[in-house]
């Protein structure tokens, strides 16, 4: 079973510009994920006592790490996009569809918690878990669109490529060759 396929973004746009607004959106959520991780690692990994918390200062870092690298893919896509080459879309692909899958855990992981405890901030805990599983469905989509606009791409270069390697065809004389 393989990925489905879109003829358009959002029903409006081309894929193309589907993939360029992916791209651009993805670039500004993972620069804003990494600034924001990157302040919290160097403030808040304090703890009362005024020391290190060695678990939340190993917890920001790789969260930041994570968004460097969806960062750097997403930066990727932008010039995939532009540039028309399909095999650059393949990082972000991968990555978003990696942490899309995480995503998926960590909600029925905290559904699951939710529905075992009866604590107080249920509410809010509820709310945290739908806005991560509507960011899940919606990375859904963009790599959908994306791997959509991949096909496109390489479908347009085998055109390209098969349209010049044809032959000219020469008829054959029969007079000369006694046919």
């Amino acid at each position: 079973m393989g990925v489905p396929m879109v003829k358009n973004c959002c029903f409006c746009v081309s894929l193309h510009t589907g993939t360029l607004i992916i791209a651009y959106l993805y670039t500004i959520w993972a620069l804003l994920e990494l600034v924001g991780y990157s302040l919290v690692v160097t403030l808040a990994p304090l703890g009362q006592d005024g020391k290190v918390s060695l678990h939340k200062y190993v917890l920001f870092i790789t969260a930041a790490s994570v968004s460097g690298v969806h960062l750097l893919s997403s930066i990727l896509l932008v010039v995939a996009a532009y540039k028309k080459l399909p095999w650059l879309t393949l990082p972000w692909t991968i990555v978003t569809g990696i942490l899309t899958a995480l995503f998926f855990v960590m909600c029925l992981t905290g559904i699951s918690l939710i529905l075992q405890d009866s604590g107080q901030q249920l509410e809010l805990e509820a709310v945290i878990i739908a806005v991560h599983l509507a960011r899940a469905f919606i990375s859904v989509y963009c790599i959908v669109v994306v791997h959509s606009r991949h096909k496109e791409m390489m479908l347009q270069e085998d055109e390209a490529k098969f349209q010049h390697s044809g032959r000219i065809y020469k008829a054959v004389k029969t007079d000369e060759h006694g046919l």
